[in-house]
């Protein structure tokens, strides 16, 4: 169900059953092992919901809304709004603080069948971001994306379905600084609190302004489709987003309206979900993602470059679907390439692979009550790390995040998550109700040696805890 709610154009032709459902939970994070961009421990409360409707023969409406209030604590050389470490241009500070931020993010959608075989739509998503920080350099932070994605799909008489989207959107943010001790940003008795402005892998400058504007521009293509045959079905997607960001220190509307950095990124991806229809059947999900951009205009051309691979593929049987006692096993592979090269100061290139084992056991009681236990132990392989640094470029951007991210991805990771979930139709009659709990533990196997004094390196074992509960309308 998922699938069809991340490609809605789908949706016109497949469910056609009204769905809704309301998520509740509470997180709990403790990361030892991490980067230094990082918090280590992170505690977030979050609403989700998403629903169909199919109001008549020809109009489908859906949409998906959450809503996350987060505190983060010891968060230090990020000052931002969103994780996105893609985009060069952010302030950091090597003084760690206390962050507190929301997010709502919206998604509508309006399908409307033309005729037997047309059919159109409209889809609109809305990101919103706000945080704050309460150490010094105190940081509000705010940013806003939105996406509009009208489409035109062809059902053609044996049900197979074929559709073109567009995509074309802006966002903005702006982050601003200020101390409420102006002591600690005056000459060099405090550098821990002291900030600045990055502009790629290690390009960066001390104190350069108090504030930074940004704007986005998105225009992209979507096709997508599905094929339906009597023994099984397959759901594919291709899309290509272009992304243009700006950064500069003034406002947008002025006459000498300086654009101080531009980073282009481009963004393929392909989605492909196979299941057969037979009892007891397959799945199999791959997904290949490829970005890559640069950036302008701060050095009077490209400096920064970045080239990042995401590839993932799942593989799962059900077994006894047919009884009261449900199976379910799998295995999922997923990978990473990531290659960020800055002209002036540094490059850094890692990969790894990591394999999990999902298994499932459900029993079906009473009144069509589900007791379900998930359980996946994962590993995570290093295969290449790399980071070069020329001489004389140690500074706060390469001691204090490029050397510990490198430590980071230079290690295998042994993972374990399990999910324990109830869900009975006793407490309401009009909804059914899920309980659940979510572990998941992860330790770093021991790594080589730092390659720089004074530089850190964030190991140990990581814990996160969900407890939540779903309402099924």
């Amino acid at each position: 169900m998922q699938y069809l709610f991340d490609h809605t154009v789908l949706l016109q032709d497949t469910a056609r059953n009204n769905f809704g459902d309301i998520s509740v939970y509470y997180d709990l994070k403790n990361q030892n092992y991490r980067s230094s961009q990082k918090a280590q421990r992170t505690t977030i409360a979050a609403l989700e919901a998403r629903g169909i409707n199919y109001l008549t023969d020809k109009i489908v409406v859906s949409g998906t809304f959450s809503y996350a209030k987060s505190w983060e604590d010891s968060l230090a050389y990020f000052l931002g709004g969103l994780d996105d470490n893609r985009i060069p241009g952010y302030f950091y500070t090597p003084k760690a603080g206390k962050f507190e931020r929301q997010t709502y993010d919206a998604q509508a959608q309006l399908g409307y069948k033309l005729d037997q075989h047309w059919q159109t739509g409209i889809q609109a998503n809305y990101t919103h971001h706000w945080a704050t920080r309460s150490v010094d350099p105190r940081m509000e932070h705010y940013s806003m994306k939105f996406l509009l994605k009208p489409s035109l799909s062809y059902v053609t008489s044996s049900q197979q379905h074929f559709s073109i989207t567009g995509i074309w959107g802006y966002g903005k943010g702006r982050t601003d600084l200020s101390y409420k001790n102006q002591k600690l940003n005056q000459g060099i008795s405090y550098p821990e609190y002291h900030y600045y402005s990055s502009f790629g892998y290690g390009s960066i400058k001390a104190l350069d302004s108090a504030s930074i504007q940004q704007y986005d521009r998105y225009r992209g293509l979507e096709l997508a489709g599905k094929l339906n045959k009597p023994q099984w079905i397959l759901y594919w997607s291709a899309s290509y987003l272009q992304r243009k960001n700006e950064h500069t220190n003034d406002v947008r509307h002025l006459q000498d309206y300086l654009i101080k950095q531009t980073f282009d990124l481009d963004q393929i991806a392909i989605d492909l979900l196979f299941r057969d229809k037979r009892i007891n059947g397959n799945l199999v999900r791959f997904s290949l993602t490829n970005e890559s951009g640069k950036d302008g205009i701060y050095h009077k051309g490209s400096n920064y470059f970045l080239t990042r691979w995401n590839s993932s593929l799942l593989y799962s049987k059900a077994f006894s679907s047919q009884t009261s006692t449900l199976k379910e096993v799998g295995i999922s592979i997923e990978s990473l390439y990531d290659k960020r090269d800055d002209a002036l100061t540094a490059l850094a290139e890692r990969s790894w692979i990591a394999l999990s084992l999902p298994l499932s056991w459900t029993k079906i009681g009473q009144s069509n009550d589900r007791f379900r236990l998930q359980f996946t132990p994962s590993y995570r392989l290093k295969l290449t790390n790399s980071l070069q640094i020329p001489s004389g470029q140690l500074n706060s951007f390469t001691a204090g995040i490029a050397y510990p991210e490198f430590y980071y991805y230079d290690t295998n990771v042994l993972g374990i998550q399990t999910r324990l979930s109830y869900l009975t139709s006793k407490i309401w009659r009009t909804a059914r109700t899920s309980f659940f709990v979510d572990f998941k533990f992860e330790a770093s196997e021991n790594a080589s040696p730092r390659l720089m004094e004074g530089t850190t390196a964030f190991r140990g074992k990581n814990t996160n805890l969900r407890l939540g509960v779903n309402f099924y309308l």
